[in-house]
C-alpha cells in the first residue's frame, strides 16, 4: 500500500467520523442581505452637532458609528451591546429626529439609573435628521491616524 492510498483512507475516515457538514445559515445571510440593501438605499448623510462639533452621520446609522467614523472619541466599553451605558449623550435638540428607543435601551438606561427622557445611549440612538448631542463621560483629543 503506498502513502497516496494511506492519505485517501485517512481523508474517508475523516469525513466518515465528522458526519455532515453543518447547513449554513440562512436567516443571518438574509437579515445581512436586507441590512445591506437598506444601507444602500439610503446614502445620504444627515449634519449633526456633537460636543459642539460639526459631523456628518449617515440616516439610519448610530451616533455611536458617526461619531467613530468622523474620530470623535467616545467612550463604549461593552462594544455597542446596550450593557454598559458609558456612551451615554445628552439630546441638546433635535431629539425628534431620532429613532424612538428600544426597550434594550430603555432598561439600559433605567439599570443605570437616567431616567431623563434626553438621556440616550449612542450606540442604540439611530439617526433620522439634525441633532445636537453632548455625551456624559466625555475623552479628551482626537483619534489617531
Amino acid at each position: 500500500m503506498n502513502s497516496h492510498d494511506d492519505d485517501g483512507a485517512i481523508a474517508a475516515r475523516l469525513r466518515e467520523v465528522a458526519g455532515p457538514a453543518p447547513k449554513p445559515n440562512t436567516t443571518l445571510r438574509a437579515r445581512f442581505a436586507a441590512r445591506l440593501c437598506d444601507v444602500a438605499a439610503h446614502p445620504e448623510t444627515v449634519p449633526i452637532e456633537f460636543d459642539g462639533r460639526k459631523i456628518a452621520a449617515r440616516r439610519g446609522g448610530t451616533l455611536l458609528g458617526a461619531a467613530l467614523k468622523n474620530r470623535q472619541r467616545l467612550m463604549h466599553l461593552c462594544g455597542a451591546r446596550a450593557l454598559c451605558a458609558t456612551c451615554r449623550v445628552k439630546v441638546v435638540g433635535g431629539a425628534e429626529n431620532l429613532a424612538p428607543m428600544s426597550r434594550k435601551e430603555r432598561l439600559s438606561l433605567r439599570y443605570h439609573l437616567s431616567f431623563s427622557p434626553r438621556t440616550r445611549l449612542a450606540c442604540q440612538a439611530r439617526v433620522e435628521g439634525p441633532v445636537e448631542v453632548e455625551s456624559v463621560f466625555p475623552l479628551c483629543g482626537d483619534l489617531s491616524d
